[in-house]
């Protein structure tokens, strides 16, 4: 592996009661240059973890996931124009490192790069489960890349062109236990509701055969949650259409919680229309 120590990114990472997960996560970011630590109000100890790993902590009450990375944006003084982003519960890998430090020593003119995740459930890698590659915006020059809130997530925001690694980094999701995954997908299941009855009409069906794949995943899941049954549909595409059925029980089991995780929108979404039709006579 290259000397990490030369890698001109900073590092930033978003925390809330991650005391379980932050160590490991800093440790994966040795050498990539200064690391931060954006805490939104842990009391588990998550602060005093990420200080004694070499961390420097900041604090700021969480909104929503957009928010809080345009404010680490505004505020954070990271000693590198390039800026990586990541959640507790991920991981950076020596190949990752590898790849920043080739792009980023081109000076590349990008506003940002998708960077791929690579689901950790149960031990082992879910590729299939998980339709590897699937892309977020986790790498941007800080001048040129903004974030806007989309259903439980965010969206980048930039004028400017963006590029695509080839590297992934681990995401380690099933972390803090299913209670936690559980919860988390319940208000995911609601704020993803709220998008979809904002968005109204809004789905072009001209992305689908979109050359990029972010785009077209876009398409799809603005097309899926207009098609009935869409736990059904999810089963189907995870274990038969992607193979995933032959990744055993973890594969099984996490198309479960997925189909649940579906079937939670669907129930939702229909309430919410009823409530709204209901408001209406």
């Amino acid at each position: 592996m290259s000397d990490q120590a030369n890698v001109p990114v900073s590092v930033v990472i978003l925390t809330f009661q991650e005391a379980g997960n932050i160590a490991d996560c800093i440790r994966s970011c040795r050498g990539l240059g200064d690391v931060h630590v954006l805490d939104s109000g842990s009391t588990d100890g998550t602060c005093a973890v990420a200080a004694a790993e070499g961390a420097r902590v900041w604090t700021h009450p969480f909104s929503s996931f957009a928010a809080q990375r345009n404010w680490a944006i505004d505020h954070i003084t990271c000693r590198h124009e390039w800026i990586l982003h990541l959640d507790a519960d991920e991981r950076v890998t020596p190949a990752l490192c590898d790849e920043l430090l080739r792009v980023l020593e081109g000076r590349p003119s990008h506003a940002g790069y998708y960077v791929p995740s690579k689901l950790m459930y149960m031990g082992r890698w879910l590729r299939r489960c998980a339709q590897y590659p699937t892309y977020q915006m986790r790498v941007f020059h800080r001048d040129r890349m903004r974030f806007a809130d989309h259903g439980h997530g965010q969206r980048e925001v930039t004028k400017g062109t963006i590029g695509t690694l080839h590297e992934p980094y681990e995401h380690w999701a099933f972390s803090k236990g299913l209670d936690d995954w559980i919860a988390k997908h319940n208000r995911y299941s609601s704020q993803e509701v709220a998008q979809i009855l904002a968005d109204g009409s809004g789905l072009r069906l001209g992305d689908l055969a979109s050359g990029d794949p972010v785009a077209r995943r876009r398409a799809l899941k603005r097309l899926a949650a207009r098609l009935p049954r869409r736990d059904w549909l999810r089963a189907f595409q995870m274990l038969v259409l992607h193979g995933g059925i032959i990744e055993g029980r973890a594969g099984l089991d996490y198309t479960g919680l997925m189909c649940m995780y579906e079937r939670m929108i669907a129930l939702k979404l229909a309430d919410a229309r009823e409530r709204q039709r209901a408001g209406a006579r």
